[in-house]
């Protein structure tokens, strides 16, 4: 019987007589099989007979309903299933005369997933899912024996690795299925030459011969459709053909050849022939691009033609061009190779495609088991050792990582059980920034490589959870500079493209790595703020040093100033005194709090963290209101003089310069409490682990502003201080001959006056550019030491404070037996001086007096003068008691 059923094999007469015998054949081996069997007669399936006399093909549909168990952390997906079903069926099926010719794999909802332990320890995660499958068999038996066959050998259990397969008789149907083969087709190409397909079994491959290089051969498959049970031509695959004509040798040529699906291949490898020899310039670019452009509008895209086309933008961002034109094309490329990534077919869990500096990885995960996605790249150096990964947790380290979080899953589809209906995830990496341009950075550029995640068919926008970026500095952040996470927003610069803040914030930063949070999918880079930039390690170590140690002097001194005000009755009996009192409480909590800052850091305590915080943004601000408030007594002392009654001037001062900066922080700690936290780490500035402000809009609004405000104003009254007292030399002193101890007396009334007001904390403003530096220690060596200054203006240098401290605390000959007081502070306005022994340096003290209410002004800042000099202020006449500081000639 095989030597009979095999003889038409071996005929060597003309083919339509070998079908003709073949057929006969199989009529005799029916009819026998009818003639001996005892069943019952049923109906057989309609069989494929193929063109070239082989043997006739059956075809059944099986549906199976299984379960698949896993003792991993995550659960299965869709592509596991696919995958230990296709080693399931090649193991039971493979001898027994059938074979899968395809198969799909859906999630079997509503019943998808579900856990459970196993004696307490293990536990296992079911995913239940529904596989549809075409078998293809070469048996001669009837469809009942076949169909019974099949169900037997798909009952049973598989496992393999962490997988266990379970499938159940009754989840098992097979029906048998009549196929009609694939028919003749005619295809005509323009470059590739016209080919005539013949008819064609289902499941079966054809080939012809190419019409330029006869010896290779075009193939074409007839595929079953699962889904709607009939045969199919697939496209046909002539990669191994050469065109008909040559393609020419010049880039500018190839605008006139139309890219198809036929010679798409063959264009993309001459590009990238031609590239070394290419100039690059504008129409070229263009060209270029219209070709990739091309590739995008056809249906599919395999992966050796993305992985061509990747090769060539590879190679043209390797060149660094900076150039206008290719500015033009950079929104084209960026939106082109997204919708590439989306076109590219294949059939495992993800598709990835990575030349020497870029990579795009496309995956379709599962929405029901979808946690989080991670995105990394393990390893690049430039333009060589390109490596990615996918997790499912965030990466702890990578030179670039975008996390997906979980609340994308409603974006994935997970309405639909068929995984081919779901959106597919892709991420791409950017190994150089050539593609990025931005004309509108002036004082910005870009310190990372770009990364970028997107989702099929969904623009991603606002998320509440939102989706982490990590992204390793390609030069190390060495001066702390500011940085600035950014996405790529196409439509800037009039449809250019360039970097955007918005929906961008920066979590975390140190020298190496930035973090950043956004609440949208795009292109995500970190920008150096250059304007910004912060000073090198070695000079930020000195500063800090420096600020420490002139905080500690001026805490001590301040101190000392404090005690000695407070124990001296005499000399805090006036308004200015008062108010000086104040500003050094404030200046010497604000010190003693940042000196403490650390440390208190160091206790990892998240409330005391803010508390800190929030105490020396109190201080701070308090300090500067005690520095204006000081500025608004000169104007009442000098500007206004006469009719000056202020009730209670003291308590409304104390109002205004505890209260205000009291109102600014509750209401920041009303807007959000964790505006106060702790700031990044770094090692290489290890001050950097400090409590403060860390949202930037509150810093500039509740700082900066307020600070800029007061010191307009501040500014403004020194001047105004510094012509008054010109003014007032200018009409009071006759004489020139001691112009130089006058000078003198300017020079210390306007340092004075300077720390007072505290002028010198503008020296922030003028940090910039190569004059930085210098003005930075010009800002920590005064201000720090600004509670110094005040001990040395207002306690060494002043003689009423000086003679009291001489009475109440010095012995021997250093004590004043006597002292009598000739202060002016508590005098009222018909008071006149006491006559003072020119050789006996006294206490310069200006009294301004208005009804009811004293507001004195120390005389220090005047210059020297006659004790019995006349003087007019204003419109109005008046004897002004001006004592002088230092020996005047008779």
């Amino acid at each position: 019987m095989k030597r009979f059923l095999h003889w038409p094999e071996q005929c060597s007469a003309d083919k339509v007589f070998c079908i003709l015998v073949a057929a006969a054949c199989l009529f005799l081996l029916t009819a026998f099989s009818q003639a001996s069997s005892t069943r019952a007669p049923m109906l057989s399936p309609v069989s494929s007979v193929s063109t070239n006399g082989t043997m006739p093909f059956g075809f059944f549909n099986v549906h199976v309903n299984f379960s698949l168990l896993s003792k991993m952390e995550r659960a299965p997906d869709c592509c596991d299933a696919r995958r230990l079903l296709e080693h399931w069926f090649n193991i039971i099926l493979t001898g027994q005369g059938f074979v899968v010719t395809n198969f799909k794999v859906r999630d079997n909802y509503p019943c998808h997933s579900a856990c459970k332990r196993t004696q307490g320890k293990v536990k296992q995660i079911s995913q239940s899912y529904v596989c549809k499958a075409t078998v293809k068999t070469t048996s001669l038996e009837i469809p009942e024996v076949l169909s019974l066959k099949i169900k037997e050998l798909l009952n049973d259990t598989y496992k393999e690795g962490p997988f266990s397969l379970y499938v159940k008789p009754e989840d098992v149907a097979v029906k048998s299925i009549a196929l009609v083969g694939c028919p003749e087709s005619f295809f005509v190409t323009r470059y590739n030459g016209n080919y005539s397909w013949p008819v064609t079994s289902p499941a079966s491959e054809t080939e012809v011969s190419c019409r330029k290089n006869p010896l290779q051969f075009a193939q074409r498959s007839c595929e079953i459709s699962v889904e709607l049970e009939q045969a199919f031509w697939k496209k046909p695959n002539a990669t191994k053909c050469k065109l008909l004509e040559k393609l020419p040798n010049n880039i500018l040529d190839l605008q006139d050849i139309k890219l198809t699906e036929e010679n798409a291949q063959d264009v993309v490898q001459h590009i990238l022939y031609l590239l070394p020899d290419a100039r690059l310039h504008a129409e070229e670019l263009e060209i270029i691009a219209s070709k990739i452009s091309d590739i995008v509008e056809l249906a599919d895209v395999s992966v050796t033609l993305a992985e061509s086309v990747l090769a060539i933008l590879d190679y043209i961002l390797l060149q660094e061009i900076e150039d206008e034109n290719f500015r033009k094309i950079t929104n084209s490329i960026l939106k082109m190779t997204e919708e590439m990534g989306y076109k590219v077919t294949y059939t495992e869990r993800n598709m990835s495609v990575i030349t020497t500096s870029l990579a795009l990885l496309v995956l379709r995960p599962d929405p029901g088991l979808f946690r989080g996605l991670a995105f990394g790249i393990a390893s690049y150096n430039r333009g060589v050792d390109l490596k990615i990964s996918v997790q499912e947790n965030p990466f702890r380290k990578a030179l670039a990582s975008v996390f997906l979080p979980k609340s994308l899953k409603n974006f994935l589809g997970i309405e639909y059980s068929d995984p081919d209906k779901r959106s597919k995830i892709q991420f791409k990496f950017f190994g150089t920034t050539s593609l990025f341009l931005d004309d509108s950075l002036t004082m910005e550029r870009l310190n990372t490589y770009v990364v970028s995640a997107s989702i099929e068919n969904a623009s991603i926008q606002n998320l509440n959870e939102p989706v982490t970026v990590t992204l390793h500095h390609i030069d190390q952040n060495r001066g702390n500079a500011a940085v600035h996470c950014v996405f790529w927003d196409f439509g800037k610069n009039n449809g250019l493209g360039g970097w955007n803040t918005s929906g961008c914030e920066m979590e975390y930063t140190d020298m190496n790595y930035t973090i950043c949070f956004c609440n949208h999918l795009t292109h995500f880079g970190v920008l150096l703020d250059l304007a910004r930039t912060e000073i090198d390690v070695t000079h930020d170590h000195i500063l800090t040093l420096i600020s420490y140690a002139g905080c500690g002097a001026s805490s001590l001194f301040l101190g000392i100033t404090l005690l000695t005000y407070l124990t001296l009755e005499k000399v805090r009996r006036d308004n200015p005194s008062k108010i000086l009192l104040n500003l050094c409480a404030a200046l010497l909590m604000l010190n003693i709090v940042f000196l403490t800052n650390s440390w208190l850091t160091s206790f990892n305590q998240t409330g005391l963290c803010i508390t800190v915080a929030m105490l020396l943004h109190y201080f701070l601000l308090a300090a500067f209101t005690w520095m204006c408030l000081e500025s608004v007594h000169f104007y009442l002392a000098l500007v206004k003089v006469f009719n000056v009654y202020v009730p209670k001037y003291i308590l409304k001062c104390c109002i205004a310069g505890w209260g205000i900066p009291a109102i600014v922080i509750t209401l920041v700690l009303i807007i959000n409490k964790d505006f106060y936290g702790n700031g990044s780490l770094s090692k290489s500035h290890p001050y950097s682990n400090f409590c403060w402000i860390q949202d930037n809009t509150v810093f500039y609004i509740s700082v900066v502003a307020y600070f800029f405000l007061i010191f307009l104003m501040n500014t403004a009254m020194f001047i105004t201080v510094l012509l008054q007292i010109h003014s007032v030399k200018t009409r009071t002193q006759k004489t020139s001959r001691f112009w130089k101890r006058g000078a003198l007396q300017d020079l210390k009334s306007a340092f004075s006056l300077m720390f007072l007001l505290g002028l010198t904390w503008g020296f922030a403003f003028f940090a910039w550019g190569a004059v930085r530096i210098f003005f930075l220690y010009l800002f920590s060596i005064f201000n720090t030491l600004q509670g110094f200054f005040i001990f040395v203006f207002h306690c060494l240098m002043k003689d009423e404070v000086v003679k009291q401290c001489r009475v109440h605390f010095c012995w021997g000959r250093f004590r004043l037996s006597s002292y009598s007081d000739w202060s002016r502070s508590g005098a009222t306005a018909g008071s006149t001086p006491k006559h003072l022994n020119h050789r006996s340096p006294s206490q310069a003290l200006w009294s301004i007096h208005s009804n009811g209410t004293s507001s004195t002004f120390n005389a220090d800042l005047l210059p020297m003068t006659s004790p019995d000099t006349n003087f007019k202020i204003g419109k109005k006449n008046c004897v002004h008691c001006v004592d002088y500081n230092g020996y005047v000639p008779q």
